[in-house]
């Protein structure tokens, strides 16, 4: 009898602790990820990204949740100590709020264990290094550009133009064929001001001059700065040049003024590198073919040859609530350590998005790739890495004079105050900014 119940007992525990082992030990660890949302990439991504990671490996479950406007909707979420594991933002300057109250965990001990920095673009590893600790990963670069309609430029015999003389020129031709000369609006993303005033600041001041004011060398008042605004608002509220009207310019969004370009309603558009996608894709319905260039110097002091400004069009951090951070630390370092899987993804986005900032080389392109996105992998990683380069606001500017920079820059634009007193406003917050240790890295030019 007591044989029998110590094979009972033997029986009963082994198919408890196979239980416990089968439900605790050697259960995928589950990750969640909130990405930001956009229907043009949210399948790609799920597919190719999140589906795919979970195919390949049984140690980590991963959960990808796509949210509308990221950086409202995880705030709450990360103040009330909850949240997803990982999150994106919109930009290397929105994390800095969120890691000066400790709500982001550092990954440097992630990064110098699977060697994260030998993997990215130095540049963009800086961007999201505060107090000497990883908070951040791009998982886009980008800069801004300026795409056009090229059959249209060769009907008119119009070149493309490389100066502030030759944009008036070329935009006075446009307007009298009836045409705006770019199209844009702010409608449902009033920070499109941003992108702008940041062009003006590295064509007419100068990417020097903006570096110095960045780390302080230099005042936002100074002449070259005032004068880049008031040429804005010249050619904005003055000339039209965006879309005709500067209220058009507000009433129009994402769908609207990339239909307006593609319609030959303008002749260009000013835009990120995120268009990529949307530019072919809208022109592949036409008989028109387009091209893009760089963004024409608007000023001497700013050079001679096109800057490329830095950026990275949204981040990966880990949330310092999590309790799966290792898991986490696994995605991110699957997402790195393939450049040819990396590649592919945004190939299949037109190269408009999840560009990795890894360090590739010519040879990790699909011989298939677009010959004019191609062009500008290529010349972008060039003129970085020759230190022909400029700032974006939303990588490079902390939070205050970041919201400043595009919120207050229709007060401008209304005529309500004028350009210099703008710059002095952003002058005082970025002097409190320096006094609050609230400052974006910079790295040395």
């Amino acid at each position: 009898m007591e044989e029998m119940m110590n094979k009972i007992l033997n029986i009963f525990l082994t198919f408890i602790l196979t239980a416990f082992f089968a439900t605790s030990t050697f259960a995928a660890t589950k990750v969640v990820w909130w990405m930001e949302s956009s229907a043009d990439t949210d399948p790609t991504v799920q597919e190719m990204m999140c589906d795919a990671f979970n195919a390949e490996q049984d140690e980590v479950e991963l959960e990808c949740v796509f949210k509308e406007d990221i950086n409202d909707t995880i705030r709450p979420a990360l103040l009330s100590g909850s949240g997803p594991d990982m999150f994106d933002t919109p930009g290397a300057s929105y994390i800095k709020i969120y890691q000066d109250a400790g709500l982001v965990k550092s990954m440097q001990e992630y990064a110098d264990q699977y060697g994260w920095q030998d993997k990215l673009l130095g540049w963009a590893y800086n961007s999201g290094v505060f107090d000497g600790e990883l908070y951040s990963i791009p998982k886009n670069y980008e800069t801004m550009i300026y795409f056009y309609n090229k059959t249209l430029f060769e009907e008119n015999g119009w070149s493309t133009p490389n100066n502030l003389e030759e944009v008036e020129s070329l935009a006075a031709k446009i307007k009298a064929k009836g045409m705006n000369v770019y199209a844009y609006g702010s409608a449902g993303w009033q920070p499109t001001h941003e992108h702008l005033v940041g062009n003006y600041f590295n064509t007419y001041a100068g990417p020097d001059n903006v570096y110095k004011a960045l780390i302080g060398e230099k005042k936002w008042t100074d002449p070259e700065f005032v004068e880049a605004i008031e040429l804005l608002r010249k050619h904005m509220v003055d000339e039209g040049y965006w879309s005709g009207d500067l209220e058009t310019y507000y009433s129009l969004d994402w769908d609207d003024f990339n239909n307006e370009f593609a319609t030959r309603g303008s002749a260009m558009l000013m835009i990120g590198t995120w268009g990529f996608n949307v530019t072919a894709t809208n022109f592949g319905e036409t008989s028109d073919d387009w091209d893009w260039n760089p963004l024409p110097i608007l000023n001497s002091q700013a050079g001679s040859a096109p800057n490329y400004q830095l950026a990275t069009g949204g981040t990966m951090s880990i949330n310092a609530a999590s309790k799966n951070a290792d898991g986490a630390a696994k995605v991110i370092d699957w997402i790195l350590s393939d450049k040819e899987r990396a590649l592919k993804v945004t190939g299949s986005l037109g190269y408009g998005a999840w560009l990795l900032p890894l360090k590739y080389t010519d040879a990790d392109f699909d011989p298939n790739i677009d010959p004019r996105q191609k062009r500008f992998l290529t010349e972008f990683a060039e003129a970085s890495d020759s230190g022909n380069y400029g700032y974006t606001t939303w990588t490079f500017y902390p939070n205050d004079p970041g919201v400043h920079i595009w919120k207050d820059m229709e007060v401008v634009w209304a005529g309500d105050i004028t350009p210099l007193e703008f710059m002095e406003e952003s002058q005082r917050l970025w002097d409190q900014a320096r006094a609050d240790d609230a400052l974006v890295p910079v790295g040395k030019r």
